[in-house]
């Protein structure tokens, strides 16, 4: 199907719903209740969102499915605080304004990504389209004392459906401009009745690049060609034991978003006649001039053990145990023009062990967990930056092995029926290995330059208490008031591609001070949860691009953060959702008086006191509906999702280059279900508006550059569930 004929397709779609009569919208299919939401984020059973004392958003199988949310990049939409950016194949997730640029190996994330309880180690391993998902939880602000290892920002959890006695398949298949297919497909199904059960889902989804590329001899950028798959066997031999066993596959040959010049002439020779290739297509983010082709390969896999045997409610003992591999091998044109002069080749080979011990239960009025965590990682780098402009290549290849462990535990004591208190602390001991070669020779000979290649060993070795302490009251059993006081830690590192060995940089921490409350009335027909927070941050590592192969991480002194979240969602009338988010950030830098400035080599610094932080904007706020109805023997929907960011700086410079003014993007979908039947069909449009906006920019190019966000996409979907 053309893109020309599936677009006239959903204009006619949307017409007929438009047109549709008004009788017919009163008679709603679904119940007037609001939807009831079950979360595992205390690691404590399960509890209702309701009366989970932590900012939380989350994302149940039915929500993905309405929204069309794929991939942690789509979440950002619909999560208050939740930015997604991206440098390559490298995500870089800030909550809250507390996130991390660091995307290499050295150093770790800021803001973390569990699956099925398991820590994703590394940036590129992130982008995952989710597969048979259960729910998603979005945890916001430092889990220092469940979810330790550098979740200084928050955390993202992913939760798989597990198979039971009840057999379940799916099959669905979406096509859409840019030439889209997808085909997903699951079954679940008892093996043996009550005592063994398994799963298998997969998944291959293909796309032609959204940016097209003006130079014959590159190619188009942000393809996808991704498949994958999952299985997942279950056993319970007794009531007691719960054993779940999980394998995932997932491959990835699309081409990454390029770097696209700013919005500046550029200009070849200092002081002459503007590029004209570049300037032709300079305004508009449709569009790169990009001289080399991409190359991609990502594989990801792990497997897991996941084992629970329940003594009693006093008791739960949990096992898990995890092995993940990450392989990234890609070469990108990164100097954002049509010219010859910069190529980025980026391998890095990683493998990761951890396993987690914990006991839970309840005794009487109070509730506890106490865990002991191990995490091994070993990860391999080898990566080329070829300046062709100056006859040189800049080759870091490090060595990291990180070795950590930690113990946790927390408890929460019902003092009446209606107060309760919560206290918690966790040790963490980390050590990391750094072995560094680096070499920096002449293209056209190989010949190094003097005093290279370098090699050289460093150690580092950061230990940290994390402790919480809480209070929560329910004032009625709709309404609940929590306060915190959470201490969060992300270790320090060493900084990729440096030559000098005592460049690595020191731990960040992170006191988090949060008040919410969580609401339900009018018989359940609205929710409103919300929370304010100010964080002291102490020595943030932030990382400056300086000059091609060459970054740099530091510590900042520290920055202030305060901010408000609401959420809201409503059921007016059954068959009417009306919902929306909105939030303040006030993110800065509170005393940085040395920053370098991106692209200076030596590093030439400013005082960045009192600029914002990365990827922070100060206002934004979401807004949803949707309407479900009777319609000619089945039930339609029609949704629709709006959302505004207020301006974001990229770098400590916050200049008016590397920055994001406000923008807006639109969705919508409508579909149709017929009465009894087994299948339904959707069609959605991301993006509308077509509105041209960065995800974030680099100033490791021959000149600044950005990395755009998806244009518009629309498609149709067919889903059968048995």
């Amino acid at each position: 199907m053309t893109s020309s004929r599936l677009h006239t397709l959903l204009l006619s779609g949307a017409t007929v719903m438009a047109l549709a009569p008004l009788p017919a919208l009163a008679q709603a299919a679904d119940s007037g209740l609001l939807e009831e939401i079950i979360v595992t984020a205390t690691k404590m059973g399960d509890t209702r969102l309701q009366e989970t004392p932590i900012a939380i958003t989350a994302f149940t199988s039915d929500a993905l499915e309405r929204t069309g949310i794929k991939d942690v990049r789509d979440l950002a939409g619909s999560t208050p605080n939740l930015v997604v950016a991206q440098n390559g194949a490298f995500a870089q997730l800030y909550i809250r304004g507390i996130g991390s640029n660091n995307v290499f190996a050295g150093s770790d994330p800021s803001t973390t990504v569990h699956m099925d309880g398991v820590y994703l180690a590394r940036p590129a391993a992130v982008f995952n389209n989710f597969l048979d998902v259960e729910r998603i939880e979005v945890l916001r602000g430092p889990q220092g004392t469940l979810y330790g290892r550098n979740s200084v920002g928050g955390t993202i959890n992913i939760i798989s459906r597990l198979p039971d006695n009840q057999v379940r398949a799916k099959a669905q298949a979406t096509i859409g401009n840019y030439d889209l297919f997808r085909g997903e497909a699951y079954i679940s199904a008892p093996l043996i009745e009550d005592r063994l059960y398994g799963s298998v889902s997969l998944m291959g989804s293909k796309h032609d690049g959204y940016f097209k590329n003006v130079v014959a001899s590159g190619n188009d950028r942000a393809s996808e060609d991704t498949w994958g798959a999952r299985a997942i066997l279950r056993a319970t031999p007794n009531e007691a034991l719960d054993m779940v066993f999980r394998a995932d596959y997932l491959a990835d040959y699309g081409h990454f978003v390029g770097n696209q010049a700013l919005l500046q002439p550029f200009r070849p020779v200092a002081g002459g006649p503007v590029d004209p290739v570049t300037e032709a297509i300079r305004g508009d983010w449709h569009k790169v001039a990009l001289d080399s082709p991409s190359d991609t390969n990502r594989k990801i896999k792990g497997v897991s053990a996941d084992i629970t045997y329940t003594f009693s409610d006093m008791a739960v003992l949990k096992s898990l145990t995890a092995y993940r591999k990450s392989d990234l091998d890609y070469v990108n044109d990164t100097d954002a023009t049509n010219l010859h002069r910069q190529e980025t080749r980026q391998q890095e080979y990683q493998d990761q062990f951890s396993q987690e011990l914990n006991l839970s239960g309840r005794i009487d009025r109070f509730k506890y967990v106490l865990g002991l965590y191990y995490f091994d990682e070993h990860i391999d780098t080898d990566s080329t930056v070829t300046a062709f402009n100056l006859n040189r290549v800049t080759n870091p290849a490090p060595t990291v092995d990180t070795k950590a462990w930690s113990g946790y535990g927390q408890g929460s004591f019902d003092v009446t029926d209606q107060f309760t208190l919560t206290a918690g602390i966790r040790y963490t001991d980390e050590k990391k290995d750094f072995d560094q070669y680096l070499n920096i020779y002449t293209l056209s000979t190989g010949a190094p330059l003097a005093t290279y290649p370098r090699r050289y060993l460093n150690k580092g070795h950061y230990t940290a208490w994390t402790p919480k302490f809480g209070a929560e009251y329910k004032v009625t059993p709709d309404v609940m008031l929590y306060a915190s006081a959470t201490r969060g830690f992300k270790s320090g590192g060493f900084n990729f591609s440096s030559g000098n060995t005592a460049q690595g940089f020191a731990p960040e921490t992170l006191w988090s001070y949060e008040a919410g409350f969580k609401t339900e009335f009018a018989d359940r027909r609205i929710r409103l949860n919300g929370s304010a927070f100010t964080y002291d941050y102490k020595d943030l590592q932030v990382q400056s691009f300086l000059v091609p192969g060459v970054t740099d991480i530091t510590n900042a002194s520290d920055a202030k953060v305060d901010g408000v979240e609401l959420e809201l969602t409503t059921r007016p009338v059954t068959g009417l959702d009306i919902g929306g988010t909105l939030t303040y950030l006030n993110a800065r830098y509170k005393n940085y008086p040395q920053a370098p400035i991106p692209g200076t080599s030596p590093a030439v610094t400013i005082d960045a006191s009192g600029n914002y932080l990365n990827s922070s904007p100060k206002w934004a706020y979401t807004l949803y509906g949707q309407y479900s109805f009777d319609l000619g023997g089945g039930t339609a929907f029609v949704r629709g999702e709006y959302g505004w960011k207020d301006r974001q700086y990229f770098t400590v410079v916050n200049d008016a280059v590397q920055t994001m003014g406000s923008y807006d993007l639109l969705n919508a979908s409508i579909g149709f279900a017929p009465d009894g039947g087994n299948w339904q069909v959707v069609l959605y449009g991301r993006n509308l508006s077509d509105t041209q906006y960065l995800v974030s920019t680099g100033s490791f190019t021959a000149v600044p550059a950005g990395t755009p966000g998806d244009p518009r996409t629309y498609g149709l979907r067919l889903t059968y569930t048995y």
